[in-house]
């Protein structure tokens, strides 16, 4: 396996690639910790029209919980038996479906007319939790990890491309933030949010923000961690404050929320440290799709991201 660094440039391999949610690994991890068995269940080749694609990730639980599913809900009861059958057995299989001619009547009715092959691996404390524990603790450094998984055609192999969670920074805690982090949390990215003011963070109740002056974010955050930056604040010099941090990193999505006139403010106060933001920053931040007010507003921001994420990916 091989990891370039946090934001180094992703090459159009053509490679499989999946980005895991951070329900995913929080999964992992309380499994692991209790010392229950899982089964790793990989999408290792597709044909035709399928619900998921090559390098798809999904766990599932001793007690058939999961986290991910590989289809809308039509193939995940059976995977579920064939996984349990394979904690049993203590040995991987292999699962294919075959969906091209299923019968609207006595099948599944799920009409995708696709394939899929299915790479099902027990992950126990016996064998440490392999090869998903080596994969979760290399994204801990890395943004991406390159791995092999087996394909079931004799010594073939597949490598797939496996992303960590998004890490998001938010600037700014103002009363627009909630629909935001509800979203956030959705799609199973991580989010972490700062604010000058006490009173915006608590209203966000324990740990979900924390509060500190904006000239401190560039000394008290460790911003190479992050992959995307939005600055809300809905205050002029803590944004100013933000983008002036933002801009002597590397983290290749910076979003600005507010109209265009308030942004050419901001640059021109920034003078020639503005530079450094380039063509990374977004402003206003948001794919336009219509709509007004928070929840709208937090649709667009995390639709611009969602694309930005997967053209990474």
């Amino acid at each position: 396996m091989s990891r370039p660094g946090p934001h180094s440039a992703d090459p159009r391999l053509g490679r499989p690639s999946t980005r895991l949610t951070r329900r995913f690994v929080e999964f992992f991890d309380e499994r692991r910790a209790a010392d229950r068995p899982l089964v790793l269940v990989t999408v290792v080749g597709t044909g035709g029209s399928s619900y998921s694609k090559a390098g798809h990730l999904v766990l599932i639980g001793d007690d058939g919980n999961a986290a991910g599913i590989v289809s809308g809900g039509c193939l995940d009861g059976d995977l579920a038996d064939r996984a349990a059958r394979v904690l049993a057995d203590g040995d991987a299989a292999f699962v294919d479906y075959d969906l091209r001619d299923d019968d609207e009547v006595f099948g599944l009715g799920v009409g995708c007319d696709g394939t899929m092959r299915l790479l099902l691996q027990p992950l126990t404390a016996a064998n440490h939790y392999e090869p998903l524990a080596s994969i979760v603790a290399a994204l801990q450094d890395g943004a991406r990890i390159d791995a092999p998984f087996a394909t079931g055609n004799g010594q073939e192999t597949i490598d797939i491309r496996i992303h960590r969670p998004p890490n998001l920074l938010i600037l700014g805690a103002g009363p627009d933030i909630s629909p935001l982090l509800g979203m956030v949390e959705a799609l199973g990215w991580n989010a972490s949010v700062s604010d000058h003011r006490q009173h915006y963070v608590d209203r966000l109740g324990p740990g979900a923000a924390e509060c500190r002056p904006a000239a401190a974010v560039a000394t008290e955050i460790d911003l190479d961690r992050f992959d995307a930056a939005i600055v809300m604040s809905h205050h002029l010099a803590s944004d100013r404050s933000y983008l002036g941090a933002l801009a002597a990193t590397d983290i290749p999505f910076v979003g600005l929320l507010g109209p265009p006139r308030r942004r050419e403010r901001l640059l021109d106060e920034l003078g020639d440290a503005a530079k450094g933001l380039g063509k990374r920053l977004r402003s206003p931040v948001g794919k336009k799709i219509g709509g007004r007010g928070p929840a709208a507003i937090a649709l667009e921001i995390v639709a611009e991201l969602q694309a930005f994420f997967s053209v990474r990916d």
